[in-house]
């Protein structure tokens, strides 16, 4: 009988090489910067000045130990080459909850709200593929297969009953969770569709706010969409340029983050996100999520498992506000709230509102 291979969840610390730091200080420092148009600004994408000044801070006065130290506080593992923070709730009676990021960003975005989330039990991976989770030299690690995983890692910290919930990706993945797993899986909780999975509608039957959001979201599409476009042809290809240039990182993720939050997070939260692929150089595997779920696509059906969103529609670039029916086509929504504040990262934008959502939610499923 062959022997079962035992995998076990070992203690994780995060700790960088001077010599790492130090290259990415001098790439900074010897950025070669490209013109602009006068009085453009954002129009053709990362505004030249605001790239220059947040590239100095990177390089001159952002403070990665520091983070380094903050981040060690929590709670760190690896299982299956996934790195996740886990956080039990005081009371040893935690519900047990998994947050799953979205792109391009990693599981610093829960790290504000963890303190807020005391009655859980709380998981927070990295997608494969982003951070201090390597990606599987594959192709095919789409929403199902990161789903998996996540199924597998909840059954083995011991539990067989548990809550989910995410943004970009991580909604996608948690989705497809409540999906495959409808017995485990005891509410989800999303704060953005994934526009793979979203509800196939004829023109014919939609109502005035579906018409009124599709709108909106056309143009987006026509001013935002193509990163989307690139990456899930070509990643490889952009991924050299951002694996070695910091400043073209800064440029390429700083732009989603201006145009897709409500107010752009500080120059500290973003430079430790830009650190954090640098030093595990995971832009570019991180970018395949693209191409994965678009050519290994993942077919959506109706999610019978009770479902919050959370409506966070203030993007500096308007995406749209998702109207309830739409969502109604696909989800069995329990909760719905609309939110004043906070756009597309709604964990790392507004993580006390985003945390007061889930423990209502989850409260109100006994």
């Amino acid at each position: 009988m062959a022997k079962r291979e035992i995998i076990v969840v070992e203690l994780f610390r995060i700790h960088v090489a001077d010599e790492v730091l130090n290259d990415l200080r001098a790439r900074l420092r010897n950025a070669r910067w490209p013109d602009q148009i006068p009085g453009i600004g954002w129009e053709q994408g990362t505004e030249l000045d605001w790239l220059r000044r947040l590239v100095s801070y990177w390089a001159n006065e952002f403070d990665w130990r520091g983070w380094e130290r903050r981040l060690n506080a929590f709670n760190h593992f690896t299982w299956e080459g996934i790195h996740f923070v886990y956080q039990r709730a005081p009371s040893g009676q935690g519900v047990p909850l998994i947050l799953t990021h979205g792109w391009p960003s990693s599981f610093l975005d829960y790290m504000d709200m963890l303190p807020m989330l005391e009655h859980f039990d709380v998981v927070v991976p990295s997608l494969p593929g982003y951070g201090f989770s390597p990606r599987p030299p594959k192709v095919g690690i789409n929403y199902r297969y990161v789903s998996e995983r996540w199924h597998r890692l909840m059954s083995e910290l011991g539990y067989s009953r548990y809550g989910a919930s995410g943004y970009d990706f991580g909604a996608g993945v948690t989705t497809i969770l409540a999906l495959d797993h409808p017995k485990s899986v005891i509410g989800i909780h999303i704060t953005t569709l994934e526009s793979d999975l979203a509800p196939v509608v004829d023109d014919t039957e939609l109502s005035d706010a579906e018409r009124s959001y599709f709108a909106a979201n056309r143009d987006w599409n026509m001013t935002e969409r193509g990163y989307s476009a690139i990456q899930s042809t070509k990643p490889q290809t952009v991924g050299y340029g951002l694996n070695d240039s910091p400043a073209g990182l800064a440029a390429y993720v700083g732009e989603k983050w201006h145009s897709w939050s409500d107010v752009t997070p500080t120059d500290d939260f973003l430079c430790a996100t830009f650190t954090l692929y640098w030093i595990t150089q995971s832009i570019t595997s991180s970018m395949r999520d693209y191409w994965d779920n678009r050519w290994h696509p993942v077919a959506p059906s109706y999610i019978s498992t009770p479902t919050a969103f959370g409506v966070f529609a203030h993007q500096t670039v308007p995406e749209g506000e998702l109207p309830r029916s739409y969502l109604e086509r696909l989800y069995n929504i329990k909760r719905w709230t609309v939110f004043p504040r906070g756009g597309h990262f709604a964990p790392a934008e507004e993580p006390a509102a985003v945390a007061g959502d889930l423990t209502a939610f989850f409260r109100s499923l006994g």
